[in-house]
């Protein structure tokens, strides 16, 4: 299940820079009071940055030009990996120490572990990510990294359908389920999904699995691992509950098991259903195949109207632990992850990983996912913490609902295979 939701979690793509500075010792001082003393804004130097995406927005320029306003002698040489091949150049480059200054990389935590990464718990800007982009770029406590951009799920509906049977989106769960009936009563598809490609599944499960989990227990996923929760315990079970009220009260289109995401997609947008659970890719994807369609998101809340929204990072920065210019490299850094420079990142491109950017959208929707971003407490997708295998027997259990059956042993055996492939994980 683990590549299913890194399938769902592959959204738009940028790419960034980060930049060091070469230093001499002077006895007197540490290190690195030595460092920002001899920090000369003349020097001429070169900077490698490796990413592997494109830059749709012009950020890279905006930023490079601000940094060679304080370094005019400074040079950047960008270097563009291939999208196919990156995380194994990358790795290839670190284990041979080849690599780049700056590092665009999904793998923060791995990195951090083998002592490829610079410590950057210092920097302000680590205060201004959202929790779960906190979590991915740290590792024993401390910060590696940053995370640009996320993508999270929600639900996307189509506001022509809601006007006409006057719904508004819900503050409850009770509230979210009464509106599905309403919505059936009128003779359409509450929810519209497409299970035949089974990654879907989680479009579904992932919000409701987010907000039953991390609201009962804010640290379910590192107590499994200490061995104090089962995965067969409240937490999962509640999303599992909510998952099969969904499915056993018709809530979903009947051919929902037949089609896969793009046919789903379709009829969402010819209007044969109100609402579809989906990433936040979603309004792109609309956006590509009509113009006429008018969408709003909301968050999907519990019983007592509290939302927990899952976000993923994709897009990760770090700096190179043998980096020459560490200074300088920490200034640019600071100038990539600026909230007006990451503004021009995330324009109708990618939602940013920063609570404090505000970025400009074509579609209205992104702009409520943003501020919906911005609202709620945020947390790593549901099982991202889990085993392979432990996944694999969840995702049973939810093609076993979607099938009309009850759940089984499903849950018991994700325990078995967690404690089993336990040591496969990476954690803090």
């Amino acid at each position: 299940m683990r590549k299913w939701i890194i399938v769902l979690t592959v959204v738009c793509a940028v790419i960034t820079t980060a930049g060091c500075n070469k230093v001499s010792k002077q006895p007197s001082l540490t290190q690195g009071q030595d460092q920002i003393q001899n920090d000369r804004t003349d020097e001429v130097f070169t900077l490698r940055v490796s990413y592997w995406a494109e830059d749709k927005n012009g950020y890279l320029d905006e930023v490079e030009k601000k940094f060679k306003a304080k370094y005019p002698n400074a040079t950047i040489k960008w270097d563009r990996l291939d999208p196919k091949t990156f995380a194994e150049v990358t790795d290839n480059q670190l284990k041979s120490g080849q690599a780049a200054d700056i590092l665009f990389n999904q793998k923060i935590k791995d990195y951090a572990k083998a002592g490829y990464l610079l410590d950057l718990s210092d920097q302000p800007w680590t205060q201004r990510m959202i929790d779960s982009a906190k979590q991915t770029v740290a590792y024993k406590g401390k910060t590696y990294g940053a995370a640009l951009d996320v993508s999270t799920f929600g639900v996307y509906y189509n506001k022509t359908i809601f006007e006409r049977l006057q719904l508004e989106p819900p503050k409850t769960w009770d509230q979210f389920m009464a509106l599905n009936g309403k919505i059936k009563q009128d003779g359409l598809s509450p929810i519209v999904g497409g299970f035949k490609d089974v990654w879907t599944i989680q479009g579904v499960y992932l919000p409701i699995a987010a907000t039953s989990e991390f609201l009962l227990n804010p640290n379910f996923e590192m107590d499994l691992y200490a061995g104090k929760v089962k995965i067969d315990g409240p937490e999962v079970n509640n999303a599992m509950q909510k998952f099969s009220d969904l499915a056993h009260k018709g809530f979903f289109n009947p051919d929902a098991l037949h089609i896969g995401y793009e046919e789903s997609t379709q009829q969402f947008i010819d209007g044969k259903g109100a609402m579809q659970l989906m990433g936040s890719w979603t309004p792109g994807v609309v956006d590509s195949k009509t113009t006429d369609f008018k969408m709003g998101f909301f968050a999907l809340p519990d019983q007592n109207g509290k939302t927990v929204m899952p976000a993923a990072p994709d897009k990760q920065v770090s700096i190179n632990a043998k980096t020459l210019y560490p200074v300088k490299a920490k200034y640019l850094l600071s100038l990539l992850l600026d909230k007006d420079m990451l503004a021009i990142y995330s324009k109708n491109v990618a939602l940013s990983a920063f609570k404090d950017v505000i970025a400009d959208y074509s579609n209205p929707a992104m702009k409520d996912v943003q501020k919906a971003l911005q609202l709620y407490p945020t947390s790593i997708n549901p099982g991202h913490l889990f085993t392979d295998s432990a996944n694999n027997a969840i995702n049973e259990a939810l093609t076993h609902i979607l099938s009309g059956k009850e759940l089984q042993n499903e849950l018991k055996d994700a325990d078995v295979n967690y404690i089993k492939d336990k040591a496969t994980l990476i954690l803090d």
